[in-house]
């Protein structure tokens, strides 16, 4: 009998120990599925508003616009010099006087690299923001142990980022040769001079290439938008 008791006890504790196991089991996977669920729906949350950010920039970028941010990084020279810059700027193939040079001079150093700095500084600013972005998405494809980057096109964003950043040299590019004319036709060479001839030669290589690459980043924006 107590032989009979204490295997029937012993079985009791068997059962009792598989059940309190097997209900752990089950407790801590109810509990790990739900972390899992809520951390892949915050990753989504943080991906969705990393979108809006980056539609926002590429758009604002598109346009050679700014954003608050770049505003505050890039200043622009006085509205007054501005307007002169950009006169005499318009005036230098109908020829300009000596003082006229020197004034064009002057203002390209306080104007004449605005659009091209902004543009630079926005076009960090989308692979930055790029950038978060990916790093987000690996971050769901780590939730979900899948890759996930082509369904959020991380390579067609990259490619956007690529785009912009050859566009963006080309304007430094071209910010360059404006100096290089106005400081050869200060050193006394005229407009028909070989010298600048050649710099003219090199602007219209560069706006060739400017045109091919802006058709580049119109493509690629266009599939990302049709996404």
């Amino acid at each position: 009998m107590n032989t009979e008791s204490k295997s029937t006890s012993n079985l009791k504790l068997i059962g009792v120990c598989i059940l309190a196991a097997t209900l752990v089991y089950f407790l801590v996977t109810n509990l790990t599925e739900n972390r899992f669920q809520n951390l892949e729906s915050q990753t989504r949350l943080l991906i969705s508003q990393q979108q809006s950010i980056l539609a926002t920039i590429a758009e604002t970028t598109a346009r050679n616009g700014a954003d608050s941010v770049t505003e505050q990084i890039v200043k622009d020279c006085s509205l007054s010099e501005r307007l002169t810059f950009d006169t005499l700027l318009g005036d230098l193939d109908s020829g300009l006087t000596q003082v006229q040079l020197i004034e064009l001079e002057r203002l390209f150093g306080r104007c004449g690299g605005f659009y091209s700095e902004r543009k630079s500084v926005m076009v960090s600013r989308l692979a930055r923001e790029i950038e978060v972005y990916e790093t987000y998405v690996n971050q769901l494809g780590t939730v979900l142990d899948t890759d996930v980057a082509e369904e959020f096109h991380i390579a067609q964003w990259n490619k956007l980022a690529q785009e912009e950043q050859k566009q963006s040299k080309l304007f430094f590019q071209l910010v360059n040769k404006q100096d290089q004319i106005i400081t050869t036709l200060l050193s006394g060479k005229s407009a028909n001079s070989t010298e600048i001839e050649e710099i003219l030669r090199e602007v219209n290589e560069i706006q060739g290439t400017l045109v091919v690459t802006n058709t580049q980043v119109a493509n690629v924006r266009s599939e990302l938008i049709s996404f």
